[in-house]
């Protein structure tokens, strides 16, 4: 009986064990994150390069030098090199930067109130490593557009900051100012017909206050403006009506229209005209000084419109630099060519 009694109970408790289990919650599983794409530049993820150490100069000066400045030199003793006087370091205005790797130059956003659109405006600011350490150095200036939807971040989320960086302490490119300047998202860098000037805001009030905040130097030869896709167009127009103020243009996939277009309402008869890079280049004089860079990729919606502009710029006798890239109207396709883009404003530059 006792036998029996035991067999019942481990009965019972199997079943109980198994109840326990059968209504037991069941373990979801967490939900994979999907990959994310770094879209960072292979070369962001090496080892950067370092500048060499600074080596200061002596100042040797004679007797007279040195008693006017104080000190005693008996008739013995020669000469002994006297340390210059300390250079005050200038400051730099503005909010600065992270980037995606520390920088030995510096990036900076900063604000400014443009009298021509009567609104205030900001700007993101990249200075070369020795901006502070030579103070009496000017450099050339890199002005570089944003695109439709885009603004002054943009050709920072292209890693534009880090690869100039990394290309100047290699002494790829020659030290530069480059600025990002923003504007009302999709303007076109345009004077829209009986409205803001935005063409002018850049040639007038963003040169205007670079060149009174920084160190630049302001020949058209040594001022670039570039830009992707309607940033593209914006630097061809502004660069062919501006001979003046920028005398290298970079337009990297500008998103070109041959005839007027019902999406650019704000650029209507002569003043669409006016906007083209096209008749521009027929019709503007004064642009044969200008150097020029044109690129897109073969996959491009705007391609055979850019093969046009192409096609009339090598007619009109200008220096043009074309390049057809594989790849699409897109982000990666931009980052990709940073640094060709770089390397064509550094040797585009007269200093």
């Amino acid at each position: 009986m006792g036998q029996a009694l035991r067999s019942h109970l481990l009965v019972w408790a199997l079943c109980v064990v198994w109840l326990a289990a059968a209504c037991a919650p069941v373990p979801v599983a967490e939900p994979t994150a999907e990959p994310t794409v770094s879209l960072k530049p292979a070369n962001l993820l090496t080892p950067r390069p370092t500048l060499p150490p600074a080596t200061a100069t002596p100042i040797v000066v004679d007797d007279e030098n040195y008693q006017a400045a104080g000190i005693r030199v008996l008739p013995t003793e020669a000469p002994k090199p006297l340390l210059p006087t300390a250079t005050p370091t200038p400051a730099l205005t503005g909010t600065p930067v992270l980037a995606s790797e520390p920088l030995q130059g510096f990036l900076m956003d900063d604000i400014f109130d443009s009298p021509i659109i009567g609104e205030a405006f900001k700007y993101r600011v990249y200075l070369p490593p020795d901006y502070l350490s030579s103070p009496r150095r000017r450099y050339p200036v890199l002005y570089m557009l944003h695109g439709a939807g885009g603004n002054y971040t943009e050709w920072s989320d292209s890693f534009l900051p880090e690869q100039i960086d990394r290309m100047i302490v290699a002494d790829e490119v020659q030290p530069m100012i480059v600025v990002m300047p923003d504007d009302g998202e999709s303007t076109y860098w345009a004077n829209w017909d009986n409205g803001p000037r935005w063409g002018d805001y850049v040639t007038e009030d963003v040169v205007g206050i670079i060149d009174q905040r920084y160190r630049t130097l302001t020949r058209p030869s040594d001022r670039a403006v570039g830009g992707l896709s309607m940033g593209g167009l914006g630097a061809l127009n502004l660069g062919f009506q501006h001979p003046d103020v920028f005398g290298v243009v970079g337009s990297h996939s500008p998103s070109v229209r041959l005839t007027p277009d019902p999406a650019l309402w704000f650029l209507t008869g002569d003043n669409f005209w006016e906007h083209n890079p096209i008749w521009l280049a027929e019709h503007e004089s004064g642009l044969d000084g200008l150097k020029i860079w044109l690129d897109v990729g073969t996959d491009d919606i705007w391609l055979p419109n850019i093969e046009a502009v192409h096609s009339t710029l090598v007619t009109e006798g200008l220096q043009v630099d074309w390049h057809e890239f594989p790849g699409p109207h897109e982000a990666e396709y931009w980052i990709e060519h940073v640094p060709d883009y770089l390397r064509f404003y550094s040797s585009a530059f007269a200093s």
